[in-house]
């Protein structure tokens, strides 16, 4: 497991992931375990916006309630402490492209992005250019099988056909969290699909990307970007993926 550090966000239990290759890039990459016992209307949830409170309230579980709203409550705090503007009067709005980001738009604000799944979610902010992260339980009930079409790259379904049948579910999830956090570090989700590029080959820690479709949109863009695999807690599979050119950062 990557070694956490504690850091002080009252009431939530919030680690700082100690990442070196994440460190070196100017990015924090935060560990939050959820307390499901709170409720709404503890005081901590006070900096968030109308908004934020009503999406929170449309989740018919109290788990996903709790999820967004603690979520949303820890990244105020840490963006508070990072531009000087308190948690409650930080203003979001959404890009071109529906990506989140402070406002207003302007250099140099930190770029930054959430997940969550379970127990946990990981907050990533950077000081430079565009960062993406995704968490997932690793469900061993899933028929993860199912989705390869939608998800693998060739070079991605060759990797996973030669490990253990043991191994390839877990394998799946790696695929899975490196896709989605290069993509939302392009700020493109998924809408264009994520089997134009692999992600696996003879890295175990690092994704190394390759593009198997130069006609995607994004072709270009997503090479200049590099990524890491996060050992957030057993049952879990993380990964956060940055822009090495600030010049990545659009929208």
């Amino acid at each position: 497991m990557d070694s956490m550090i504690a850091t002080a966000v009252p009431d939530f239990d919030v680690r700082l992931l100690d990442v070196p290759r994440v460190r070196v890039a100017c990015i924090e990459v935060f560990c939050l375990t959820f307390d499901f016992s709170v409720t709404l209307d503890h005081p901590c949830f006070a900096v968030l916006s109308a908004d934020e409170r009503a999406k929170a309230a449309r989740f018919q579980r109290h788990e996903d309630t709790l999820r967004h709203a603690a979520t949303r409550v820890v990244l105020r705090r840490l963006l508070a402490e990072r531009t000087g503007v308190a948690a409650a009067e930080l203003r979001f709005e959404r890009d071109a492209a529906g990506r989140p980001r402070l406002v207003p738009a302007q250099e140099p604000q930190p770029d930054f992005n959430v997940s969550h799944s379970g127990r946990h979610a990981l907050i990533a902010i950077a000081a430079r250019g565009r960062v993406g992260v995704d968490i997932e339980v690793a469900r061993t009930d899933m028929n993860w099988q199912a989705l390869v079409p939608a998800v693998f790259a060739p070079g991605d379904e060759a990797c996973v056909a030669a490990l253990p049948v043991e191994q390839r579910g877990d394998a799946f999830f790696s695929v899975w969290t490196a896709k989605e956090a290069l993509l939302k570090a392009l700020g493109v989700g998924i809408g264009d699909g994520m089997t134009w590029f692999s992600v696996l080959g003879d890295a175990r820690h690092e994704p190394r990307v390759e593009v198997s479709d130069a006609s995607a949109r994004s072709a270009s863009l997503i090479t200049g970007l590099d990524a890491v695999w996060l050992a957030v807690s057993p049952g879990y599979c993380g990964c956060i993926a940055w822009s090495r050119d600030a010049a990545v950062r659009s929208g």
